[in-house]
């Protein structure tokens, strides 16, 4: 299903002209400077590239193609979620990173949409993709800090894709939630979540029934739901909800927590320029 055949874009990679590189054209932390040396656990990629180079850009409700590299929401909008323009690709692939839309992108494979990243360079160096190569052979594990944290009180909403407010480009495929912790796959369904097209600005009120879509878990990020629209949505406005309570039929974490109230967010589908 994911042939190497035909790279398309998956995650738009990290706009900046080399801002946030050192003299060497590497991150921070890389050969010793302040961020500590660079090992392929996520922690550690997050501190030194994620987070100094690509949140320039890749940050809040105007990221590109939704993808958000903060420290709160990258590692749920990369693993195992499928591109949002090819989305036979994932952004990270666990296992596979010549699979693995991120390193294409960084290593400005054939085939790629846009530019290398960071765009303009300076690139990252090939040691540095390679600890990021390492770390997607090796699984693409979560942060230390979150594996082997205690569990966590309650089970939240980490990240969307689109996020809340967004204004978004036509036709959108696919919508990603990404959750606190692991998510209960036999409550990820359609009594569950939601998804409608709305109208209106400070009262929302429903246009038309709720849009048939399907579901799955993100691969190897059992914590991240993918929603598929059967159809791709057009321009307009939508509402996602994600049903937080009742004895049944809430979604909930495996080990039984529930959101404990219902959560939605809205995001705009403009025509294509």
């Amino acid at each position: 299903m994911r042939s190497i055949a035909v790279l398309a874009i998956a995650a738009a990679g990290c706009a900046g002209n080399g801002q946030g590189l050192d003299q060497n054209g590497q991150p921070p932390g890389v050969g010793g400077s302040a961020g500590g040396q660079l090992t392929p656990d996520f922690t550690s990629i997050q501190d030194n590239v994620f987070t100094p180079i690509c949140t320039r850009c890749h940050i809040g409700a105007s990221a590109p193609e939704g993808l958000q590299l903060d420290a709160a929401h990258s590692y749920g909008l990369l693993v195992g979620v499928p591109s949002v323009e090819q989305p036979n690709f994932l952004r990270v692939d666990p296992g596979n990173p010549d699979s693995s839309y991120l390193v294409l992108k960084l290593e400005g494979a054939s085939g790629i949409s846009g530019g290398r990243m960071p765009l303009g360079g300076p690139y990252l160096p090939q040691s540095t993709i390679d600890v990021i190569r390492q770390w997607i052979i090796d699984g693409a594990q979560k942060p230390q800090s979150v594996a082997h944290a205690e569990p966590r009180p309650a089970f939240e909403v980490a990240a969307t894709s689109p996020p809340d407010t967004a204004t978004v480009v036509a036709p959108v495929r696919e919508i990603v939630v990404a959750f606190s912790s692991e998510v209960e796959a036999a409550l990820v369904n359609w009594t569950t979540i939601k998804v409608e097209p709305v109208a209106g600005t400070e009262f929302l009120t429903a246009t038309g029934p709720p849009i048939a879509t399907r579901f799955e878990i993100a691969p190897g990020n059992p914590a991240t739901v993918v929603i598929r629209p059967l159809a791709p949505l057009g321009p307009g406005k939508y509402r996602v909800t994600l049903r937080g309570t009742g004895d049944s039929g809430a979604l909930a974490s495996v080990t039984g927590m529930t959101l404990g109230a219902d959560y939605d967010f809205v995001f705009t589908v403009e025509r294509a320029r």
